[in-house]
Parts: C-alpha cells; structure tokens; sequence
C-alpha cells in the first residue's frame, strides 16, 4: 500500500508534469501565433510596396497612351500616309518610350489592325485585327482601356502584356489605337528582387476573372490560367480591396500566408504568399525540441521538483509580461484607422475616436475639448507660418455648411509638429439640420515619402544614388543653353573603370557594388560644385564640366581630368578588401564637337575606347580622325561575311621543325583576308571579329579547310604532319567548339592526334566550368592541346594541373633577345625545366637565327618555328616543298 507521503509526492509529481506540460502548450501557442503574425506583417509590406510600383507604373502608362490618342493626327492612321509620317511618327513615339523601362515601346495602329508606327521600328510589318484588345476596342464604343492577356509580341517576340486605348474621331468613330506592349520581363525582375523564402509566391493576376499575368517564382503552363474555388479570388471578386488570408495552393499544395491588394483602379491584383512551413520551421525545430526535453525531464523531474519550482515562477512572470505585451499590442492594433473628429458650428470640439487622438498626438479628450478645435489643429501651413482663418478650408465647411476636400495638407498636432495628412469635412446633420461638421483625415506621410523615392529613383541611379542617363540629358540641356548664352565651352567626359570586370568576377558582385559606390563618391570628391557626374550603368560614368573657358581652357580641362585619374587610382578600402583601380575617359566638347547629347556621348564614348588601345588610365580628346577609323571598322564588319561567303579568306602556313634533326614536324595555320589585290593582315580584321562575334564563322572556317589540307599532306610524307589552329575566346563562349572539331576531323579524315589547338593564356585564366568540360571532352577525342604565347599573360599553373596540356609555345619576346639578355634566358630555360618534368613539349617562337637555334636545343627545348627556318606560305607553295623533299632522296 502506498504511503501517504508517497501518493502526496506522486499527486505532485503528476500535477507538476501535466502543469509543466501546459505551460509549455501555452508558450509554443502564443509563439505559434506570433510567427504567424509576423508572417502576415511582412506579406502586407511586400504588397504595399509592389502595389505601389505596379500602379504606379500602369498609370503613367495610361496617361502616356491617352496622350498619344489625342494628339496623333488622324491623317497619320493609313498604310498611304505611312511613308510621310513614318520617320516622325517613330521619333515622336522613341522620345517617351525610352524614359519607361517597364514597357517595350509605344505603337499605333489603324483601325484596319495594322501597326503603323513603333517607337523601336521605323517600319513595322505586322496586323493585330486577331488580337483580343483589338476586337474589344474596335466593337465597344464605350471601352476607353483595354488590357490583353500575356501573349508573345509579333515585333519583339517577347512576352508581353498589351495596355490599350481607343482613338476616335471627334464624331465618335474607331480609328485606329494607340498600344503599349508591357515588359513582364521588367515585372518579374521586379518580383524576382523580392525574398520571401524557399517556398514563398507573389502572383500578378486579374481581379475581373483571375487569370493569372505574373508569377514568381515561375511555374511553366500557368500565365492566363484562371481561377477556380479559389478563396483569395473570391474576396476580390466579392469587392475587398486587400486582405489576409490563409489557405493551402491548389497549384503546389502548400500552405501559405497570403496578403493581397488591388492594383489601384487597374484590373489587377497582387498577392504574395509565405509558405507555413517556411515562417513556423523554427517553431518546430522547438516543438521537437520541447518533446525531447519533456520525455528526458520525465526521468529526472524527481531530482529537479525544486528547481522546475523556481522555473515556473519565472515562467509566470515571463507570461505575465507577454500577456501585457499583448495587451498593448491589442491596444495598438485597434487603434490603426482613420481619424475622426467632430465639432459643432462655432467650431467646439464634440468628439473624436481613438486614431484621432493618436495620430494628433493628444493623450485624452481633455486637452481636444476647446472652444476653437480648427485654430487647434489647422493653424499652420506646410513650410511652417501660420495659416490665415480665411484660407482654412474646415473653417469655410462649417461656415458655409458645405463639403470640402484637400488631398495634401498638414495639421498640428499636440507637440507643435506637423501631420502630413488627407482630410474630408462633411456637414454633419441632425434631424436635417446642419449642427456642425465632421472631419475625416488620414497620414500619408509614408505615401508622400514612398512617392519621393519614387521620384528619386526615376532620376537616380539606384545603386550609388548618381544622377542616371535621363536627369544627365535634362542637366546637360540646361548647361548647353547657358553656354550658348555666355560664349561658354562644356566638356563630356565618358569614363569607363579599367579592369572592374575582374574585380566583379574573382570577388563577387557584393564587392562589385561597394566598388562602384566607392568610385561615385570619390569622383563627386574630385569634382566641382557646379560639374555633374552620372552613372549611366555597369562600371561606366558621364561627367558634365561646364564652365570650360572660367577654368583656363583645355589646359585647365587636362589639370582637373589629370586629378580625377589620380583620384582613382589611390586605393580602396572596402569591407575586408583593399582594391585598386584605374580609369580610361573619353571627352568630347560642346559645341565644337557637337550640339546635342547623344551626338556627344556617341564622340566621348568612341574616345574612351581609344584611351583604352592607348593603355588605360588615360585619357583621349575627340577628333574627326576616330571617327575615320571607326568608319573603317564598319566597313570591314559589313564585309566581313560576303568576304567569307566569296572565299576570299586564305591560309598560310608556317612550318614547326624538330631542332634535333630539322625534320617538318607541324604547321601552324595563319589566316589572310584577299581583298582583291590587298593581302590584309589578321591584325586589322581579327579584333573586329572578336567584338562583333564574327570570329565564330571563321573559325569554323579555318578549321574545316586546315583539317582538310592537313589530310592531304600525310601521304608526302613518312612522319605524320600535325596542324595547328588558333582558337579564340569568342568561339568557347559562342561557338560550339566540340562539334566545330569533331565535323571537321570527320569530313577531312585527319586523325585527331594530328589536330593541335593552340588557347591563349587569357582564355584559360576567364575559363568556366563550360570551357573546362569543353577542353576534356576534345583531350578525350584525341586532340592535342597548347598554349600560345606563354609566360605573357596571368600566367595560372593551375590549369596545367586540370587541363590535358601537351605543349607549352615559348613567346617570341622571350626568344628575339635570348643571346645578348640573361634574364630571357633563364626565363626561357624555367619554362623548358618545368614542361619537361611535367612531361610536356616544348616550341620556340620566332627563331630568327641559327644561333638562337642552337642556344634554344642546348637548352633542351624540342621543336621551333620562325623566319629562320621558314616564313608563312601558301598552301600549294607548302605542298610543292614536300613534293620536293619526297622527291630528293629518290634523286
């Protein structure tokens, strides 16, 4: 039988388990609800403010479009008149295009859907008459804006969501539209921007029938989807504005915390979604937590009786304090709303509700309770003086009995700080009779804030808070017209940061950034007062120095350029990283060089790349002669492809020999451009290739016809004879190189052994995981590789390492000068030391002379080419040599 202490201690033990055990209840509940509004706060935010951004943008949108229905003549709306309008429709159209980035441009179309004019086609060649804004448009009279589905733009082919209205005759008739087609591109970078966790959602969708416009993240197969049984929908189909909600996705299943809100008047909605499961996973990993403790503390709650006593003391104090915190946060809650105050005819105070007292700052009623509440809290304007009785609007509703409306006003509150709020006074009645008014106001001091960025950013660059290209323009035509006035000179300066590519890339974009935050405020240090310096993207920055002639002409011009490229390259030091870097700037003169900005900024622009060929960290001032040059490039681009087509491309080939016994060996193939009677040389035409991606044809070319005539030299001789063929970084990142190759052994029937592709340093030193897998697959089908012009660039070992190397081509600027300059040689016998231990072959470029030959297999390096032993030829001069040296041991 028990003893009685005994059933007293068990009795305590299982009520101080089953208390514990409630408590602990207790506290992952009041948890469990504070995560989830936590949750709720944060969907609410994200939806505040994409809302804002997406009416925002819609409704400047519709403004432009309204204005371009006004005022497009209607003579303009026909195929006939087309060619006459064409060039100034598309330049009326580009002007306010360019300033939106999220629509693609500005079309109008006549009223039998052909697009006549686009602000990104001076022609356009496409009809709309099957398109759904188009048929609504054209038989709903009374339809002022349209909104399409998502559909791809048969001009741009990109995914679009066309913004509609109608154009009319002043009788009434449908003439035509004009149309925006808007970015979803630009619409999901935005939503892109936005984290809301693992599983977390923003959908972009319909109010009328749901269908969906935008999702993030992605989920193919869903745009224009509609809705069904969805309870978020049907609030808004039932007339909510915004709201929370909380449901599981029939899309994915998932739980989800949703806060949604109306795009403005649009008929749209946004909504974003934090997955339960996201927003409680640190409740759970608690939860368990606590099961695992309360099943252990079962077996020990005999030893810790005292202590657990003391833990729920605390824990009571701690629950207390919690339900207090609630209590004011409850308090809080129900006091968010809009102020409402209400006073007789002579202006007496009658009443107010909470948010009233709140938002003016007023602990009670008491200190409200005066005989004057409009000389309380409307004595004041905006910039601060008083504000006369006469020109207060609450004053004029109660004295005249009236309604009044103000959109943006200030009121006192009870600490003499100023409310920025909106406020409707309305009579208010009594048995019919007007006994006085009643006053509506809310804060919109963050909707003002919000719209100030708004503003800001659309003229700021986002990232370092520079002015951006659109503010750069509006300054650079104030500064022009006052030049223009005063006789004055103004400088463009295109600036471009020298290197910052490998900065971004080998630190990560993070440093990136804080690199080009750096560099804005350092140029804005060296710079005047009255000079205005942009960023117009990446790592580019104009500059605008007006004001040439007060500081001393060109030569003052040179002294404050001189300064700024000092400014840059003293260091930079950022979080954890101390980074240095350089500038290339181009200038170009208002007006000497031009009158209009983008005619200047194209000038700059062309004299910075100059300052790049001159070495970086300079500068170069325009003149007509770049321009020249530029034409020449143009004109090479242009022919460029005809050229090749034609046949017009040849190679030469440059013997590789043995410098044990002299034997041909290899050649290397050197492509030539036959211009007619010009021989031009790959210096001239190769650089333009790379830039404009034309170098991929070419190489395709080069290897297709180097591999076809290395597969008929093999029967000349009784050695194989391997060919070698340079191969471009453009080709990796454009080309496919894999299948470039293996066509051209294949067609030509070379062994792939005999095949050696010669890479650049700087193409391994920028290799991705790409260019490594491409490099091993080709190793795999037998292709020799080599690096050309080694020891000049970032040399890397590393790739020695990962890469199947087979031959190391010593640079000849090691080679001219081995016998007078001890430091080549002993550069040139490291180089030879280290690819012999690591079993790779060794080739010396540009031997002149018999006796760097000499020197050059003393020093035990395998094979050479160069002028000693034979210059660049021909194909059929080639091929006669072997025929010759087939044929001189038979003579």
């Amino acid at each position: 039988m028990i003893q009685r202490p005994q059933r007293i201690y068990l009795v305590f033990f299982l009520l101080l388990f089953m208390g514990t055990a409630a408590l602990i209840a207790f506290l992952l509940g009041t948890a469990y609800v504070e995560k989830q509004h936590q949750a709720e706060v944060n969907a609410r935010n994200v939806v505040a403010v994409l809302e804002a951004r997406l009416e925002a943008a819609l409704r400047r949108t519709q403004a432009n479009l309204e204005e371009l229905a006004q005022r497009t003549p209607l003579s303009a709306l026909s195929l006939a008149a087309r060619p006459q309008y064409a060039a100034a429709m598309q330049q009326q159209l580009a002007l306010p295009a360019r300033h939106f980035p999220e629509i693609i441009g500005l079309r109008l179309i006549d009223a039998e859907g052909n697009v006549l004019y686009a602000s990104d086609h001076l022609l356009p060649q496409a009809n709309v008459r099957d398109r759904s804004y188009f048929i609504a448009l054209s038989q709903h009279p009374q339809q002022r804006l349209f909104f399409s589905e998502v559909t791809t733009g048969r001009i741009n082919h990109s995914l679009q969501l066309y913004m509609a209205v109608p154009i009319r005759t002043p009788q009434g008739a449908f003439a035509g539209i004009a149309m925006a087609p808007l970015d979803i591109g630009y619409f999901q970078q935005l939503f892109d921007a936005v984290d809301l966790g693992p599983h977390g959602v923003i959908t972009f969708r319909r109010s009328d029938d749901g269908r969906l416009v935008l999702r993030h993240p992605a989920r193919p197969g869903t745009v224009n989807q509609t809705l069904h049984n969805n309870p978020m929908h049907q609030r808004v189909e039932a007339g909510a504005q915004q709201g929370m909600i909380r449901f599981y996705a029939a899309i994915d299943h998932i739980e989800r915390v949703y806060a949604f809100k109306r795009v403005g008047d649009f008929p749209f909605y946004v909504a974003a979604g934090i997955a339960s499961n996201d927003f409680l996973a640190q409740w759970y990993a608690t939860l368990l937590g606590t099961v695992v403790v309360s099943l252990l503390s079962l077996l020990l709650l005999a030893w810790l009786l005292q202590r657990l006593r003391r833990s729920e003391e605390r824990q009571r104090h701690a629950s207390g304090e919690l339900q207090a915190s609630e209590d004011r946060f409850r308090q809080l809650f129900n006091s968010v709303g809009e102020g409402i105050c209400g006073m007789d005819e002579q202006g007496r105070y009658l009443f107010s509700n909470p948010a009233a007292r709140q938002l003016l700052g007023h602990a009670d009623e008491a200190t409200l309770r005066v005989a004057d509440l409009p000389g309380l809290i409307h004595a004041q304007q905006a910039d601060g003086r008083p504000l006369p009785a006469a020109n207060c609007l609450i004053r004029q509703a109660l004295q005249q009995g009236r309604s009044v409306h103000e959109a943006d006003d200030v009121f006192t509150r009870a600490d003499g700080s100023l409310l920025a709020v909106r406020y409707d006074a309305y009579p208010l009645l009594k048995d019919g009779q007007n006994v006085g008014t009643v006053l509506l106001f809310q804060d919109i001091g963050e909707r003002k804030r919000q719209q100030q960025q708004i503003a800001f950013l659309a003229h700021h660059d986002a990232l370092t808070g520079l002015p951006n290209r659109i503010l750069a323009e509006d300054r650079f035509c104030q500064q022009a017209s006052l030049a223009q006035r005063h006789a004055e000179q103004l400088a463009m300066l295109f600036l471009d940061l020298d290197g910052f590519k490998t900065i971004n890339d080998s630190l990560g974009h993070d440093v990136g950034d804080e690199m080009l935050q750096a560099v804005a405020q350092r140029l804005q240090s060296l710079l005047r007062e009255q000079d205005t310096a942009c960023r117009l993207g990446g790592d580019e920055f104009l500059l605008l120095l007006p004001g040439l002639c007060g500081m001393g002409g060109l030569e003052g011009l040179t002294s404050l350029i001189g300064r700024i490229l000092h400014g840059l390259e003293q260091p930079f030091m950022l979080h954890n990283h101390q980074l240095s870097t350089s500038a290339s700037i181009g200038v170009a003169l208002y007006p000497a060089d031009g009158e209009d900005f983008t005619t200047l900024m194209k000038k700059a622009d062309t004299a910075m790349y100059h300052a790049k060929d001159a070495g970086r960290n300079t500068y170069r001032l325009f003149d007509e002669r770049m321009n020249v040059e530029a034409q020449q490039v143009l004109r090479l681009r242009s022919h460029f492809m005809a050229a090749l087509e034609a046949g017009q491309f040849v190679l030469h080939y440059q013997p590789q020999v043995s410098l044990e016994d002299g034997r041909m060996l290899g050649v290397e193939a050197l492509v030539r451009w036959q211009d007619g009677e010009r021989l031009i040389a790959p210096a001239e035409f190769i650089p333009m290739a790379e830039s404009s991606g034309l170098i991929v044809p070419l190489g395709q070319w080069v290897l297709r016809e180097a591999c076809r005539q290395a597969a008929l030299w093999q029967p000349l001789l009784d050695h194989p004879l391997s060919v070698a063929v340079n191969i471009s970084a453009v080709q990796f990142k454009r080309g496919n190189l894999e299948q470039t190759v293996a066509e051209a052994l294949a067609h030509s029937g070379l062994p792939p052994q005999l095949l050696e592709l010669e890479l650049t340093e700087t193409t391994l030193l920028h290799q991705t995981e790409g260019v490594q897998h491409t490099l091993s697959r080709l190793s795999e089908l037998g292709v020799r590789l080599a690096i050309d012009d080694f020891g000049t660039g970032y040399s890397s070992l590393a790739y020695l390492k990962r890469l199947s190397v087979n031959k190391l081509k010593i640079d000849q600027s090691f080679i001219r000068h081995l016998a007078e300059d001890a430091d080549d040689g002993n550069i040139v016998c490291a180089i030879i030391e280290m690819a012999r231990k690591l079993q790779l072959q060794t080739l010396a470029e540009g031997v002149e002379s018999q006796q760097i030959a000499e020197l050059l297999r003393q020093m035990g390096c395998e094979q050479a080419q160069g002028y000693h032993f034979a210059r660049p030829q021909t194909a059929a001069r080639l091929h006669a040599t072997l025929l010759a040296q087939r044929q001189a041991p038979a003579a």
